[in-house]
């Protein structure tokens, strides 16, 4: 239970203006924000039941996430989440560095979805993934691994 609540300010965190009901009041947006966080939690929970979890913790203090499905063709990151004021110091890189040499180990790429212009797609694309498709409002990117001889 204390890990689901930091996990939902988390995840609200992580909503811009408009994804949020900026025209409603706090307890209602709160109660929507709960709701959206619940759905997308049974959401990853669906279509990948045997994912990764894992909070990131500074301090004893949680201020990230990290949900990824290592399949056999591929790593999926799902979603790599930051409290705002832990970001662009580098934590999400070195996530994303772990998850690549990975990828070398296992001879698979790493794919995700990103939303298009945010600063996740340029970290993204600063650590090599290109472009793949789109999926939805989501633009696909996959990190392939250099080919191991």
């Amino acid at each position: 239970a204390p890990d689901q609540a930091s996990m939902e300010v988390l995840f609200a965190s992580t909503r811009t203006a408009d994804q949020r009901m900026g025209a409603c009041d706090a307890p209602t947006e709160a109660l929507l924000m709960a709701l959206q966080f619940r759905a997308r939690q049974t959401q990853l929970h669906a279509y990948y039941p045997y994912a990764d979890t894992a909070d990131i913790i500074e301090r004893e203090r949680p201020i990230g996430a990290l949900h990824v499905n290592y399949g056999s063709d591929e790593i999926r990151t799902l979603d790599i989440s930051l409290l705002p004021e832990c970001r662009s110091r580098g934590i999400g890189l070195g996530l994303l560095r772990s998850l690549q040499a990975q990828g070398v180990r296992m001879r698979v790429p790493v794919r995700l979805d990103v939303l298009p212009g945010t600063r996740a797609q340029r970290l993204f694309q600063r650590c090599g993934f290109t472009l793949n498709g789109a999926n939805g409002l989501f633009l696909c990117m996959e990190w392939m691994p250099p080919l191991l001889t």
